[in-house]
C-alpha cells in the first residue's frame, strides 16, 4: 500500500482539504505574504533585509512554527481525539498492519498544516531569489524543516497514544516546552537541535565551516559549527543524521503499541529501552564541552576538571534515567497478566536489573569517555569516579523500586501517588539540608545524592566511611522495597482453587 492510498490518510484529507477551508487558508496565507513583502520592499533594505533579517526567514520562520507546531498540535491530539470518540477501538480492528496505521496517524493529520505551508511557497522563493540564497542552501533548509518536524510529528503521536481524558492541556503544555527548550543553542558544541535551526542556515551563502573564535562560541547558530568528540562537523549535517535516528526511534514504538489494548501500552521492551539510553548518552558525550567559551576560553586556555565534566554527564543522566525508568515501570494489570500465564520471573527486582545494567554501560563508557579527553594535569580519581557511578545506579534502583511498588497497588493514580510522595520526600529533605546548609556534608549523601556531585578526592579520603555507609544505606532501602514488592505479588498471585474452580467440567469426571 502506497502512502497515497493509506485510508487513514484519505479520510484525514476528506475531513481536513475541504474546497472552502483550502480557499481560506490561501488566501489568509496569500494576504501575510503580500503584507510582509510590502513592508520590506519598502524598507531601506529591501527585501534582502539586513544582518540576516530578509523577507525569506520571515517567511521560513512562519512555515516554522506552521509544520512544527501546527502538525505538531495536530497529531497530539491524533489518538486521544480518537478515543475520546469511542471510534480508536474500530481503527484498531482494520486490516491495516500497525506500521500502515502508524503512517496514517502520523501524516494525516497535520495535512492542513503542510497545506498552509505550500501555501506560502511562493513567497519563500521570491525571498531567497531576492536575498540570493544559493540552491543547495535553499534545498537543505527545507529538507532540515520537512524532516524535523515530522520527528516532532512522530513524538506527538507517541504522547497522545498515552494521553487520558483531562491530560491534554498539560501535554500541549509540555510539547510546546519541549519545542522551546530544543530550539535555544546547546552551547559551542551543539547549536539548536528543532527545525528552527534551519532559519540561520539561510543566512549562510556557503559551506564552509567558520574558524574558532569567541563570536562562533556565543552564537552557535550563525556559525552552524558543531564539535562532534572535539572536531568540528557542520550543523546541518548533524541535524540530518540526529533527525533519521531519532524517527528510527519513535517509528518502531508507535507501531508496536498503536494497535494494542490501551491498558497493555510498553513504549519500548527492555532492550529496546536499554538501546535508547545508550543513543543518548552517545550524544550527550559525543557533544560535551570540554573546554570554556567565549572571551573566557581566549584569555584563561585551561580544560574543564574531569571531575566537573562527570558531575556535568551524570546531571544529564539524571533525566535520561528517569526517562528509561518510567518506560520500564509495570501497571497492576500487565504484573497480573504475567503472572497468570507463568511467565512473570523476577518482577520483584523490576526495572532495578536493567536500571543496573544501563548505569553500568554508561558509567564504564562516561569513565572511558573522559580518560580519554580529560587533561593529565587536572585532578581525576578513578575510584571517585567508580563509586560515583555505583552510588548513582543505586540511588536510581531504590527510587525506581519505590514507583514500581507503588505503581501495582490498588487505584486508577497509583504511579501519580508515587510520584507525588517522592516529590514530597525530596522536597522535606532539600529543605532541611538547605536550612542546615549542610548541601555538601558526606552525611546528606544518606538522605540526597546532592553531595556526590561535588565529591572530590580530598572529601573522598576525609570521610570515606560516611561514603561507604551511605552506598549500604542506599542498598538497603532498595531491600526493603523489594519486600514490600514481594508481599503485593503475593496477592496477585492466582490462587489454587480459582484455577481447580475454572478447569473444566469433563476433568471432573
Amino acid at each position: 500500500m502506497s502512502l497515497f492510498s493509506n485510508p487513514e490518510i484519505l479520510r484525514n484529507a476528506r475531513i481536513q482539504l475541504r474546497p472552502r477551508k483550502l480557499l481560506i487558508a490561501a488566501g489568509i496565507c496569500a494576504a501575510l505574504s503580500l503584507a510582509i513583502g510590502y513592508a520590506f520592499a519598502y524598507s531601506p533594505d529591501g527585501l534582502a533585509g539586513s544582518d540576516g533579517n530578509s523577507f525569506f526567514q520571515t517567511i521560513l520562520i512562519l512555515q516554522a512554527i506552521v509544520l512544527v507546531i501546527g502538525g505538531g498540535l495536530a497529531c497530539l491530539h491524533g489518538v486521544q481525539r480518537e478515543k475520546d470518540q469511542s471510534t480508536y477501538d474500530f481503527q484498531r480492528l482494520t486490516r491495516l498492519s500497525p506500521f500502515e496505521l502508524s503512517l496514517g496517524k502520523l501524516f494525516g493529520p497535520p495535512l492542513l498544516a503542510l497545506f498552509i505551508f505550500l501555501c506560502f511557497m511562493p513567497a519563500a522563493v521570491v525571498g531567497a531569489v531576492a536575498a540570493h540564497t544559493p540552491p543547495t542552501i535553499f534545498l537543505a533548509a527545507y529538507g532540515l524543516l520537512i524532516l524535523g518536524s515530522i520527528v516532532y510529528d512522530a513524538f506527538a503521536l507517541a504522547m497522545s497514544l498515552f494521553l487520558r481524558r483531562g491530560t491534554v492541556t498539560w501535554a500541549i503544555i509540555g510539547f510546546l516546552a519541549i519545542v522551546g527548550g530544543t530550539s535555544s543553542g546547546f552551547g559551542y558544541t551543539l547549536g539548536v537541535i528543532s527545525p528552527f535551526g534551519s532559519i540561520p542556515l539561510i543566512r549562510r551563502h556557503d559551506w564552509s565551516l567558520p574558524l574558532s573564535g569567541s563570536w562562533v562560541q556565543s552564537n552557535p547558530a550563525v556559525g552552524f559549527r558543531d564539535l562532534f568528540l572535539g572536531f568540528p562537523v557542520h550543523h546541518a549535517l548533524v541535524l540530518f543524521i540526529l533527525y533519521l535516528t531519532l524517527l528510527a526511534w519513535f517509528i518502531p514504538a508507535i507501531a508496536r503499541n498503536i494497535k494494542r489494548d490501551p491498558a497493555n501500552y510498553e513504549l519500548y521492551t527492555p532492550p529496546q529501552a536499554l538501546g535508547f539510553l545508550c543513543y543518548l548518552n552517545f550524544i550527550v558525550f559525543a557533544f560535551c564541552q570540554w573546554q570554556p567559551l567565549g572571551s573566557y576560553a581566549e584569555r584563561h586556555p585551561v580544560s574543564i576538571p574531569p571531575l566537573d565534566v562527570q558531575s556535568f554527564l551524570l546531571a544529564m543522566n539524571i533525566i535520561l534515567f528517569f526517562i528509561f525508568g518510567f518506560i520500564l515501570l509495570r501497571n497492576r494489570n500487565q504484573v497480573r497478566r504475567l503472572l497468570h500465564s507463568g511467565a512473570a520471573g523476577h518482577l520483584e527486582t523490576w526495572p532495578a536489573p536493567y536500571l543496573f545494567l544501563g548505569a553500568l554501560i554508561v558509567g564504564v563508557a562516561m569513565i572511558l569517555v573522559i580518560q580519554w579527553k580529560r587533561d593529565p594535569s587536572l585532578e581525576w580519581s578513578l575510584p571517585v569516579a567508580i563509586f560515583r557511578v555505583t552510588y548513582f545506579a543505586f540511588w536510581l534502583i531504590c527510587d525506581f523500586l519505590f514507583l514500581q511498588w507503588t505503581k501495582i497497588q490498588r487505584g486508577g493514580h497509583s504511579l501519580v501517588m508515587g510520584v507525588l510522595y517522592l516529590g514530597v520526600y525530596y522536597a522535606c529533605a532539600i529543605t532541611i539540608v538547605a536550612s542546615l546548609h549542610a548541601e555538601h556534608n558526606p552525611f546528606t549523601a544518606i538522605f540526597l545524592p546532592t553531595p556526590l556531585f561535588v565529591l572530590d578526592t580530598a572529601a573522598w579520603s576525609a570521610h570515606l566511611g560516611v561514603w561507604i555507609l551511605a552506598l549500604i544505606l542506599q542498598i538497603a532501602a532498595g531491600v526493603a522495597f523489594v519486600v514490600l514488592q514481594r508481599r503485593t505479588l503475593a496477592n496477585l498471585q492466582p490462587h489454587v482453587s480459582s484455577i481447580s474452580m475454572n478447569a473444566p467440567a469433563s476433568a471432573s469426571l
